[in-house]
């Protein structure tokens, strides 16, 4: 049986290294900007770190909805089909 062909190996190790390279620099900027203590900001960053996310996902999505609802807005007008649909 063949085994697919991966570009990126799944390394947890590597992904461990960018969760923690977030975490330093979200305490390091919550602390800066926010003027807290860094022991305080150390137990904030994770709560700050999902908020980020969240709205990230959000924008996304809303832009996602905002480009569907231009190309249904653009089809109703006459013009042409867009490739997204």
């Amino acid at each position: 049986m063949k085994q697919p062909k991966i570009f990126a190996d799944p390394d947890w190790r590597q992904s461990k290294i960018e969760i923690l390279v977030l975490f330093a620099l979200t305490t390091v900027a919550t602390t800066l900007m926010l003027d807290m203590h860094w022991l305080v900001a150390m137990s904030i960053s994770p709560v700050v770190m999902l908020a980020m996310l969240l709205a990230l996902m959000a924008f996304v999505q809303v832009s996602w909805m905002l480009v569907v609802g231009l190309e249904k807005l653009g089809s109703a007008i006459g013009l042409r089909k867009s490739p997204l649909s």
